[in-house]
């Protein structure tokens, strides 16, 4: 027997050529049974990374215009995901189409991924921060996934020690009510073999968990639009009250299938291995994630990552 597919909406970025935003999401998604809506927040040629692009904003009206024609002909959803978002105007409209969603059907599941930056660079407009903060202060957010820097900016302060973490994660859970929080990269040093990827959950006993990952040797964008597509999926699939851990282990074991099928792939027309480099368009378009190549790997169940409770602050560990 058929069954229907669960349904989502993505409000995140748009390209033509390649794979981030919404372009990652819905296929992977789909690939997972899911019926899924995407809303677009931005319509570029190619990511920013390849230093130069062209297309268009979409604006704050634009995108309650597109939920409102959504909402005339009463589309449902059992889950939400939402992303890259450039500026104040279209995250605010953003977190008024997810509160409304939430408040005509509560028991939806929320992912947020707050993307902003990443070591120490913000690439979209300052103004999302406080915006991204009001949201959060409605308490309406089940998962949030953000790496380190941006945590850091919806926290506030820098996390330099497990007392830290232990501040900013209160945060998220007390002050903002998120049930679970996955930091997708993060280290206390500046390790250059591997970082960790931190998950913690509301209301347990237990310390956070850290997931240790090799680094890999190229720069690839869409990595965290990936890691949430499949998370959201992986988390909204499990068993009421069954911790998370299982389910992020699953996601990192599929991203790092997808990440080593993308560098095997990564060659130049003599076929010569290439590294991904921000700025160079040709080294960007060959180091794009290979999200159709992967297609078989999205409905997996290996768990091949497992956790800890404590790591080192020694940068030599």
């Amino acid at each position: 027997m058929v069954t229907p597919a669960n349904k989502i909406i993505s409000i995140q970025s748009h390209v033509a050529h390649g794979y981030v935003g919404n372009k990652v999401a819905g296929f992977v998604l789909q690939c997972q049974y899911w019926d899924v809506d995407l809303l677009n927040t931005v319509n570029f040629s190619n990511h920013t990374g390849y230093g130069s692009f062209k297309g268009q904003t979409t604006t704050g009206e634009q995108v309650l215009s597109l939920y409102e024609g959504l909402q005339d002909i009463n589309v449902q959803y059992d889950a939400m995901l939402t992303g890259y978002i450039q500026g104040a105007d279209g995250v605010e409209a953003m977190g008024k189409v997810c509160l409304d969603l939430k408040q005509r059907t509560p028991r939806i599941l929320w992912l947020l991924d707050p993307v902003m930056g990443d070591e120490g660079e913000l690439y979209v407009s300052a103004d999302v921060i406080p915006a991204y903060r009001r949201i959060l202060s409605y308490k309406k957010v089940d998962i949030i996934t953000p790496n380190q820097y941006e945590a850091e900016l919806l926290v506030g302060f820098s996390i330099n020690n497990p007392a830290d973490l232990d501040k900013a994660l209160a945060v998220f859970h007390e002050d903002f009510n998120v049930m679970h929080v996955v930091i997708s990269t993060f280290s206390f040093t500046k390790n250059k073999d591997f970082f960790y990827c931190v998950s913690s959950t509301k209301k347990s006993s237990k310390k956070p968990n850290f997931f240790k990952i090799p680094y890999m040797d190229s720069y690839f964008t869409g990595v965290g639009d990936l890691f949430s597509a499949l998370l959201v999926d992986k988390i909204y699939r499990l068993p009421s009250g069954e911790p998370i851990e299982p389910a992020v282990s699953n996601a990192l074991t599929i991203m790092e299938k997808v990440l080593d099928v993308t560098r095997r792939l990564c060659v130049d027309k003599l076929g010569v291995a290439v590294q991904g480099k921000i700025g160079d368009a040709e080294t960007m378009k060959e180091c794009e994630l290979r999200i159709v190549e992967c297609r078989q790997f999205y409905a997996m169940k290996d768990k091949n990552f497992n956790c800890e409770t404590e790591i080192s602050t020694d940068s030599q560990a």
